[in-house]
């Protein structure tokens, strides 16, 4: 029996530690957007931002706002009500009032095979006019730095796609672990260093801040060209890449923040059905958050003396990788503690997400049930 003990032991060692030494060497590579000069050299490009907004009340003033502080001038925003039941669309009236160049659009139904948030979002992009779109979501706050210094990099790389992964703010501490857990993943096992190298496979997408060049936007299908996809913002970056445009993902800290992503926990553990929605997955997702999230925590009190030892260096590897992630990204230096946690969490809520849409038919997300036939993650 001890065997098993060593080898889960030596598995999280080998795998956490790798990832702790690759990552600690190469995180400095992916940029931050702060240390960028935000001085426009030629005449800027018109931005369109573009936001889908269902059933934003509490955050779609804070973000429209915070979009109206930018120095950045050559700014026209988009806002999309995708079918909201509360107080959205009245304040997106509002705020059109208030602002020239605030604009709003109601949808009230949505057709066969889109996502909502596609379909608001591509509804959007048909009334913009620059040459340059920024999809965002409702619950993010920009510095009044943000754009200008976004379109600075994207003109001094030369770049077609722009993303930033964004701090976690607001009191909710569940949004804030997940949050650096999503993101320390994504950018370690990712390897997001390579983004920006043309001939490296690595893409990226961040619903937060997806800024594109109109151009390449139209030049991939548009969001027509993934319309039934779960990870619409990933799968728009995966598709630029593809297509040989050049792309980049910078640390947004100081720069861009989501304020409060999930309120509580229960909408956390929602949260992960939108991408584990059929029980192969959420087998997947239960053993690897078992094995590497969960057992070496419990790996340090079960087995023989050597095997909890290395439990106890796998989890030194998973502190490290928090710490290192969070001397870039402004997260929590801490949140490594958290980290069985959100194991449990992505268990209940990949479990939760097959066994509901294989009872009702579909995915369910935001009030709306996608049919899991055709829907992909």
């Amino acid at each position: 029996m001890n065997w098993i003990y060593w080898i889960l032991g030596g598995l999280n060692v080998v795998m956490w530690g790798t990832i702790a030494i690759i990552f600690t060497g190469k995180a400095a590579q992916i940029g931050k957007l702060y240390q960028t000069e935000d001085k426009l050299k030629d005449e800027p490009p018109l931005i369109s931002v573009v936001i889908a907004a269902k059933n934003e009340q509490k955050a779609l003033e804070r973000c429209v706002e915070s979009l109206i502080k930018q120095t950045y001038t050559r700014l026209e925003i988009i806002l999309v009500n995708d079918r909201s039941e509360d107080e959205t669309a009245n304040i997106m009236q509002r705020l059109s009032d208030m602002y020239p160049n605030v604009n709003g659009l109601d949808i009230t139904e949505l057709p066969d095979n889109w996502m909502g948030k596609s379909h608001a979002l591509f509804q959007g992009s048909k009334r913009a006019n620059g040459e340059w779109l920024l999809f965002t979501d409702a619950d993010i706050l920009f510095h009044p730095e943000c754009l200008s210094k976004a379109v600075v990099y994207s003109q001094t790389h030369q770049l077609d796609h722009l993303t930033l992964i964004p701090e976690f703010q607001g009191p909710e501490v569940f949004s804030k672990w997940y949050g650096a857990f999503i993101f320390m993943s994504a950018a370690s096992f990712g390897m997001l260093w390579k983004v920006k190298d043309p001939k490296a496979s690595q893409s990226f997408g961040i619903g937060a801040f997806n800024l594109v060049k109109r151009e390449v936007y139209e030049g991939i299908g548009t969001h027509e060209g993934f319309s039934y996809i779960s990870t619409d913002d990933f799968t728009l970056g995966k598709l630029i890449k593809q297509a040989g445009y050049r792309q980049d993902v910078l640390f947004g800290t100081k720069m861009l923040g989501v304020w409060n992503w999930y309120e509580s926990l229960p909408q956390l553990i929602g949260s992960v059905e939108k991408s584990v929605f059929r029980y192969p997955n959420a087998l997947m997702t239960t053993t690897s958050s078992l094995l590497t999230m969960i057992y070496p925590w419990f790996g340090l009190f079960m087995g023989p003396p050597s095997a909890r030892i290395l439990c106890a260096i796998s989890l030194l590897f998973v502190f490290w990788l928090y710490y290192v992630y969070s001397r870039h990204s402004g997260s929590g230096a801490w949140y490594g503690i958290a980290h069985p946690i959100i194991g449990m969490c992505l268990i209940i809520g990949g479990q939760r997400g097959a066994f509901r849409a294989s009872t009702r038919g579909g995915m369910t997300w935001r009030g709306t049930t996608y049919d899991r036939r055709n829907l992909k993650s």
